[in-house]
Formats: C-alpha cells, structure tokens, sequence
C-alpha cells in the first residue's frame, strides 16, 4: 500500500459498513449506488484486503472489514470532533450548562459564581441544582460538579480549588456552661448539633488512631447547616461545619473551635466535569472562571 488512505474514503466505507447496503448507505450521503461501490472498490485496491463480500440485496463485512470499519468510525468521529471543537473554540458559550452542589457550598459560592458566569455569557442557560445527593453527572446529563473529598469515578476530571477542612465549632457561651472536650470521646458527654443525611445514628470524621469517626448525639437534629449554624451561634450546642462556613464567626469570636489536633483531612474542594475529548465552550468557561475566582479567594 503505497497511496496515502483518503480521510473521506473511511469515512464512506463507515457508513456503508454501518447501513450494510450500498443503496441505503449511498442515499444517506447523498451518493448514487455505482459511485459509492466504485470508491469503496479503490479503497479495497489500495490496501489489498476484501472488507466486503458483495450480493444482489446486501453487503457482509469480513472479518479484516469489519475491525477495519470500527477503526474508521473512530477516526472520523475524532476528526469530526476535532473540527467542531475549533470552530466552537472561535464562538461564544452557547446552549445549556447544567450545574450540581451540596446546598451549603452552593450557597456560599455558587450562588455567585452562577451571577458572574451568567453576566458574562448571556447566551447560555443555566440549570443549577443544589443537593445533598451525590448525582451521577454522566448518567443524570449534568456538565458541572463540586464535590467534597476524593474523585474516584472514572471518566471524570476533577480540578482541586480549596483544601476541605472541617471545624468543630460552639458558642463561647455554651462552653463556659458545658466545659470545653479536650479528647473526641469528651463528645459523648456534649450536646452535639446533628445533621444527618439518613438514619438515626451521626458518625463525626477524626484524624485518630484508635478510630477514623466518633459517634455523636444530641437533642437537635437538622437536615440543614444553615439551621445548626444559629444553632451554634445561640450557644445551643457543638456542630461539625465545613471552614469555609464558620471562618468569620471563628475570626469574631462567635464561634470556638475545639478538638483541632483530632479533625479529620477531608481532601478538597474540586470542580468536576465529564471527560471528553474537547470540552464544550460553555464548559471550560465556567470552569476558568472558578478557578480565577478561587484563586483570588485563597490567596
């Protein structure tokens, strides 16, 4: 085979690969029968290998015909992709960007980054969908994840923004009243502000060696931080929350921290997304965006 291979050549032996007809596969390409058969005919001539066997009604594939189809799609459909992500590298984000974050980081940063990306880009929807839930974004058709701790699932990528520090936090008044827990187990002795995502029992993460979690109770539960929040604050117990939650009431002295030396590394803070060969514009401009916002966040 001395010929270099014609990229629309593979392109047409795909398809006709695919409708298994010469006459279905020329009228989808728009192609009368006899010109898609002589092409197909080169094609076999300049690699010296029969891809088909020809009959009246149908075509069949052989065996080096049928690999060699598969090949064929995958190149022209990386061709294809690859025109497309140029040409969109040239346009303005467009079209829908379906966003998904637990609820307390999404309405602390979130919130507004969704304003300044749709400030930005006014030619994009946006569908933001705050929950606990750990959606499934390849599954469930959403661009945009942030999720807390480590990523593991494939066929996604995740770029770290911020560490995932957890603090536990009380009013210094409950702890005049109470006493301050020197040691995790000291807890089981506290009124612990719960909130659990299911079940009746509430583990806290720790950085121990006896045990990676403590388990905790109290007389209020909550399926909201930000109701365990003026909980804390009204000096009504001790609540786990996110740093980024609690830096300023800490910074204020509204909030005590205690246990420093056991609190758990969670990981971090990344922003997600589906793994494709060329992201969509709509996608890597959100995903710029919160990296410069972040950026200039913790530094």
């Amino acid at each position: 085979m001395n010929e270099t291979i014609n990229l629309d050549d593979m392109r047409l032996f795909a398809a006709a690969a695919d409708a298994k007809s010469f006459t279905d596969a020329g009228r989808k390409l728009g192609l009368p029968k006899q010109t898609l058969s002589r092409r197909l005919a080169r094609l076999e001539e300049q690699l010296g290998v029969q891809l088909m066997v020809r009959s009246t009604r149908r075509m069949e594939l052989t065996e080096a015909g049928a690999a060699y189809a598969d090949r064929c799609a995958d190149i022209v459909r990386q061709a294809a992709e690859a025109t497309r992500a140029l040409t969109d590298a040239q346009t303005d984000p467009k079209g829908i960007l379906r966003i998904t974050a637990d609820p307390v980081f999404g309405d602390a940063f979130v919130s507004d980054l969704a304003v300044a990306y749709a400030t930005r880009f006014p030619d994009v929807e946006l569908d933001v969908v705050l929950t606990r839930r750990h959606v499934n974004l390849i599954e469930e058709g959403f661009d945009i994840a942030f999720r807390v701790g480590h990523v593991a699932q494939t066929g996604l990528t995740a770029t770290p923004l911020m560490p995932a520090d957890v603090k536990f936090c009380g009013n210094p008044d409950y702890f005049s009243r109470y006493g301050t827990p020197s040691l995790p187990e000291d807890l089981k002795d506290h009124r612990c502000i719960l909130v659990p995502s299911e079940g009746t029992s509430m583990r806290w993460p720790l950085r121990s060696a006896k045990a990676p979690t403590t388990l905790v109770s109290g007389p209020l539960r909550f399926t909201s931080f930000a109701m365990a929040h003026k909980a804390a604050l009204a000096g009504l117990g001790i609540a786990i929350f996110p740093e980024f939650t609690c830096a300023d009431d800490i910074a204020n002295g509204r909030l005590v921290p205690v246990l420093d030396d056991y609190v758990a590394e969670i990981g971090h803070v990344s922003v997600i997304h589906p793994t494709p060969r060329y992201l969509a514009p709509r996608v890597k401009a959100f995903i710029d965006l919160t990296v410069e916002r972040f950026r200039s966040t913790v530094s």
